[in-house]
């Protein structure tokens, strides 16, 4: 080798960890976007509810802070069977102090209103993509009420056949109507509430 390209690649590495050095932590999750019709197609329920409450422990074998969060159900959009109240099982939360957040997980308050994509598990049910299956709902104006996703801390992949992956940061989206959001939902749930 070279003294020329011993150089080049000492200063290469050398400007490389300086960049790094500066550089803020990222945070956020990689994820793959889901379609609305992906969405409820991936969920078993697509529910509006309201937070009634939220509690942080840990996991069963004490490796993970975990959140479960409390739901009041008001409306059942997509599914058959769906309890009064439905506790929903995240990753992240607070205990004693330690706490643990993933980039694109909600957290959530009580009183907060939303409509949830959600997948059964054993007496809990999960999201169905992170903050991808969460829509707000707003306060009504003139009677109508507005939702709205908050994708932040999100980034999402592109994987297409035969090329790279590429990362690109989650679109703002323009809100829409609680009603319009139900009827789409439907419409791709082949009607089934």
């Amino acid at each position: 080798m070279n003294t020329t390209s011993l150089w080049r690649r000492c200063s290469a590495t050398l400007a490389l960890g300086l960049a790094l050095s500066f550089a803020s932590p990222a945070e956020a999750t990689v994820a793959v976007q889901l379609s609305r019709a992906e969405l409820v197609a991936q969920s078993d329920l697509v529910v509006r509810a309201t937070v009634l409450g939220v509690t942080s422990r840990w996991n069963e074998d004490q490796s993970q802070i975990i959140s479960l969060t409390t739901l009041r159900v008001s409306e059942t959009v997509k599914g058959e069977n769906v309890e009064a109240q439905l506790v929903l099982r995240q990753l992240g939360g607070e205990v004693d102090g330690l706490v643990s957040r993933i980039a694109g997980n909600p957290v959530f308050t009580p009183g907060q209103e939303a409509v949830f994509f959600l997948r059964r598990g054993p007496g809990v049910v999960y999201l169905t993509g992170l903050a991808q299956a969460v829509f707000y709902v707003a306060p009504p104006v003139a009677g109508v009420s507005v939702v709205h996703r908050d994708l932040s801390g999100l980034t999402f992949a592109r994987v297409s056949s035969g090329a790279p992956m590429r990362l690109y940061e989650a679109p703002a989206e323009p809100a829409e109507t609680l009603q319009h959001l139900r009827v789409d939902v439907r419409t791709l749930a082949g009607g089934a509430r």
